[in-house]
């Protein structure tokens, strides 16, 4: 499981994921500050990372692919970093205890709230 953070993501979470042994970049740190929805994910999807957003809207219009690598959306703005960490940490445990590497290929888990999400196949799975 790779993962892209959206600037509205706290970098401090990187740190976190890598303590669960997740592979995590933040937008920031690979040079994508400022850079509008579709350039943060073309780079995600070229590096088979999902990404991690409070930005539904636009992400959920770039999903018109047939296969993407994933997109975790935190459905709460306003959060600080604790309170986003105690909704993406359940996820990346669900994630994770699946025992599958591809589970996020073309997935979408909205985050409703701690502890709380649900996990949709965008596209539908034929």
């Amino acid at each position: 499981m790779e993962l892209l953070l959206d600037e509205n993501i706290s970098p401090s979470i990187v740190g976190r994921l890598a303590e669960l042994g997740v592979y995590a970049q933040s937008v920031p740190h690979v040079g994508l500050s400022g850079q509008p929805d579709h350039v943060v994910w073309a780079y995600a999807h070229e590096h088979g990372s999902a990404v991690v957003t409070i930005n539904a809207q636009d992400f959920i219009e770039l999903l018109d692919v047939d296969l993407h690598p994933g997109l975790i959306i935190l459905r709460e703005s306003g959060l600080n970093r604790e309170e986003q960490w105690m909704r993406i940490q359940p996820v990346v445990q669900h994630v994770l205890a699946s025992g599958d590497e591809n589970y996020m290929l073309n997935k979408v888990i909205e985050i409703t709230a701690a502890g709380e999400f649900e996990i949709r196949d965008v596209p539908p799975l034929k």
